[in-house]
């Protein structure tokens, strides 16, 4: 008796491997434990039979209890000699073919099935099964001959029809494929992921309202199928938001461990920029899936945006338990220290990053930066220059390393860094006006100048270059006409109490002492701790002949920098010249 599916097999059917089956190109095998009744011994006992039928038998059984053990390289020698003395039972071979599958040897199976499918090719399970394995290869041409020639020998499976037209899909071959799936779906109209299919290739081929047609009637057979709401919601995201809205919400309502909708919801929330609705989405996700770190770091990206640092801190030193020692978590984290003025807390967290992290660029300039503010500027300085000398290029490297130079008082190293990133980003307005700073502070006044001009020519409204270059006309007295309408611009651009400072400075210099000192005082107020701004409201005071005003003011601008010269000088002369 040969063993077949309807025959010997059918009788052990109660353990043997169901769950030897492909779903969507991948096989997996399931054995069962065998009754305690069918023992080794009765094995054996048939073993010893000569005949064939029972040896087949005898190696079958042997494969399934191998099998069960995961001994899978001796479960498929057992099941070839099975098959040696059943060499007709095309049902041995079809479970020879999934067994290779399972040990991820797709070209054993596909032999196995092709020498099935010459001795009888009308094996519509061998021609689906081989579809299947050519389709894994991602050889949809010969998957959609197999799965054609199954569908005609079995024309009322819809599961063959689907599969070739996915397969025509991957082809690109949508027009094909849209064409299987109308008639299939003629007969099977309830067949659901064969609708979805094609929703999804209606939208290929720029039917949108055929595809609208379809998420509505799957809607409302199943108005709890996830993946429908997903994809027809963001449908409507583009036509119609409140009702996509609309449609996510009411969903959680009835299912409210709906996470992938949640997080879904959460995104849309996040393009509108509601961001705290966005975040009760994803703390509701991150209940039901305490560990997974994309919703964590999304939660954490939203508290920092809210500068919401304590729970921040919170949530980035949760994903760093999570194992991400080298992600952006160290970065994040840092951050969020900072803002709490944890300083050394943010250093000890950056330190340890690995140069190999995708990070390290940006975390070596926050570490720099952190450096500098805590009083170790040398320490900064260097980290900058090494990511220099680690060929990492970014124009903000070189302008954090002028600015740090130049607070360490080494103009000169400063004005070299500045001039080579210059080269390299000729465009980049910050490093040019760190160069002009640093040329007005070596007293390189003509240099300075020509560097605010050149930056007008890139950004003709850039308020700081309009300021610093209105001040020193106001300072020289050329061309005041110029300059005030230069400040005027920077302020509507950039309201800023040292632009103030600048427009009352022109006025000053314009003899307008009244609209002077209204722009003065009100510089003062917005920077009362400026010296520079005391010292210009003294001299408008002094020049209204407002004698004890002018004192106060200079003695204001000394209390803030006792070692000014030219404030002292002025406190001098001024007995002298009041009545």
């Amino acid at each position: 008796m040969k063993i077949h599916p309807v025959a010997s097999v059918k009788r052990i059917a109660f353990s043997l491997v169901p769950a030897l089956i492909m779903i969507s190109g991948c096989v997996a095998v399931n054995q069962t434990q065998l009754p305690a009744q069918e023992s080794t011994h009765s094995v054996k006992y048939r073993s010893e039979l000569t005949n064939p039928d029972a040896k087949a038998f005898f190696f079958f059984s042997k494969f399934r209890i191998l099998g069960a053990e995961n001994r899978w390289d001796e479960a498929i020698d057992a099941l070839e000699q099975a098959i040696s003395f059943d060499p007709q039972s095309e049902y041995l071979q079809l479970i020879l073919s999934r067994a290779f599958l399972h040990r991820q040897q797709p070209e054993r199976a596909v032999a196995v099935l092709e020498n099935l499918l010459a001795e009888n090719p009308e094996n519509v399970a061998g021609h689906e099964l081989l579809g299947d394995v050519f389709s894994f290869q991602q050889k949809y041409t010969l998957a959609i001959d197999h799965f054609r020639r199954a569908s005609q020998l079995k024309p009322e499976s819809a599961v063959l029809s689907l599969r070739m037209a996915m397969a025509l899909a991957r082809l690109e071959r949508n027009g094909e494929a849209i064409a299987v799936l109308e008639a299939m779906l003629q007969d099977h109209p309830d067949a659901e992921l064969a609708s979805l299919t094609l929703a999804r290739l209606y939208l290929l081929e720029e039917h949108p309202e055929k595809a609208f047609a379809i998420y509505r009637q799957l809607l409302q057979r199943q108005p709890d199928q996830s993946q429908v709401v997903l994809e027809f919601g963001k449908l409507l995201e583009q036509e119609d938001p409140a009702a996509a809205l609309k449609l996510y919400q009411s969903y959680i309502i009835r299912n409210p461990r709906g996470a992938a909708v949640r997080q879904r919801l959460a995104q849309n929330f996040l393009e509108r920029n509601q961001l705290d609705a966005a975040l009760a989405q994803l703390e509701a996700v991150q209940q039901q899936f305490p560990g997974n770190v994309k919703t964590l770091n999304q939660i954490g990206l939203i508290q920092l945006e809210r500068e919401r640092w304590t729970e921040a801190e919170s949530t980035f030193r949760l994903l760093l338990e999570t194992g991400d020692a080298e992600g952006d978590s160290r970065y994040y984290l840092a951050l969020a220290l900072s803002e709490q003025e944890k300083l050394a807390e943010a250093i000890a967290v950056l330190e340890p990053l690995s140069a190999d992290a995708p990070i390290y660029p940006e975390a070596s300039l926050q570490l720099a930066y952190l450096y500098q503010r805590s009083q170790q500027n040398e320490r900064a300085i260097s980290i900058l220059q090494q990511l220099l000398e680690q060929d990492i290029e970014r124009p903000d490297l070189y302008y954090y390393l002028v600015v740090f130079l130049g607070d360490s008082g080494d103009y000169k190293q400063a004005i070299e860094i500045a001039l080579a990133g210059v080269e390299k980003y000729p465009e980049s307005v910050q490093l040019l006006y760190q160069l002009g700073v640093l040329y007005e502070k070596s007293a390189e006044h003509q240099s300075a100048t020509a560097v605010m001009e050149k930056i007008l020519l890139i950004d003709d409204a850039n308020p700081d270059a309009l300021n610093f270059l209105a001040y020193g006309q106001a300072e020289s007295g050329l061309d005041l006409e110029l300059a005030l309408s230069r400040a005027e611009k920077a302020l509507a651009i950039k309201p800023s109490g040292y632009i103030v400072d600048t427009l009352g400075w022109i006025l000053f210099k314009m003899g307008r002492y009244s609209e002077s000192r209204e722009q003065l005082e009100k510089a003062i107020e917005l920077n009362p701790d400026d010296a520079v701004i005391q010292e210009h409201l003294g001299d408008l005071y002094r020049a209204m002949k407002l004698w004890d005003e002018a004192e106060s003011a200079y003695r204001a601008a000394l209390k803030k920098d006792p070692h000014s010269v030219s404030v002292e000088e002025k406190l001098r002369q001024l007995p002298l010249e009041r009545p």
